[in-house]
């Protein structure tokens, strides 16, 4: 009754709650306040790979696999256009 249609995943650390429900004219902003985007850990740039092989099985749009210095780093957006994100320790 409390998820108001949506889901809670347990991560390391704690919850992750997403909601659907939004009034039907509502779209998601990153330049508006509240969230940019959500950024998960992989051990290895293996798994980065692997991710690439999924996404691109899926038709997902993605961008290249990015050197940020300590980590690597692979960007995405979910259906709604959220900006999602995979990194990796180098």
């Amino acid at each position: 009754w409390f998820l108001f249609g949506g889901v809670i995943y347990s991560v390391p650390g704690g919850l992750l709650g997403l909601r659907p429900v939004a009034p039907g004219d509502d779209t998601f902003s990153e330049n508006r306040v509240g969230l940019d985007h959500v950024a998960f850990a992989v051990p290895t740039r293996a798994e980065l790979d692997r991710a690439i092989e999924v996404l691109d099985e899926l038709g997902a749009s993605r961008e290249d696999v990015k050197d940020a210095g300590a980590m690597w780093i692979l960007e995405f957006r979910d259906p709604d256009g959220i900006a999602l994100e995979l990194s990796a320790p180098k």
